[in-house]
């Protein structure tokens, strides 16, 4: 069965695919986070890159038959990137899974492309259920910790950060 459907959403991440296309990593206020793929949006002449860069809030359409097809898609509003806009975008899509709405995420996100809030790395782990707050490091029990890893959702202080392979800095 094949769906069209057309939203707005958050553009988190583009991952390349083969020498045109590419994965857009989205979150959608109806539909949670899709990753979808879209063609020839790697190409010079293509009308819809400079709409789906991360950061950008976007209208899209998403044709849904044997994965989502991102159609096309027209920019509303774009924040410029930062190094800490890239991370907290880049852990977001570490830990959200598929199709799984959250209105309450979709209004910080909001927030956030609009300029009337901050990227938080702290705040997003808070959100998603994984406190600083309450951790100690995952393999000594020390605190205080300082990274969060994504590879296996767990706290490390600055001793044993040096054995994970990805991580956010959290310093609680």
């Amino acid at each position: 069965m094949s769906v069209e459907f057309v939203t707005d959403a958050i553009v988190l991440d583009i991952l390349p695919v083969q020498e045109a296309d590419a994965r857009v990593v989205l979150y959608t206020k109806d539909f949670g986070k899709i990753t979808a793929k879209t063609t020839s949006i790697r190409k010079i002449t293509s009308k819809s890159a400079g709409h789906l860069q991360p950061g950008s809030l976007a209208i899209v359409r998403i044709f849904d038959k044997n994965g989502p097809q991102l159609i096309d898609a027209i920019s509303k509003k774009r924040r410029p990137l930062s190094s800490k806009l890239v991370s907290f975008f880049s852990l977001l899509n570490s830990l959200l899974g598929e199709n799984d709405q959250d209105l309450t995420l979709w209004t910080m996100l909001m927030d956030i492309v609009q300029d009337k809030a901050e990227p938080d790395n702290l705040i997003a782990l808070k959100y998603l259920g994984f406190d600083p707050k309450f951790a100690r490091c995952n393999h000594c029990g020390n605190l205080p910790i300082a990274v969060f890893s994504t590879t296996d959702t767990q706290f490390y202080c600055t001793a044993c950060a040096r054995n994970t392979t990805q991580f956010f800095y959290v310093y609680a």
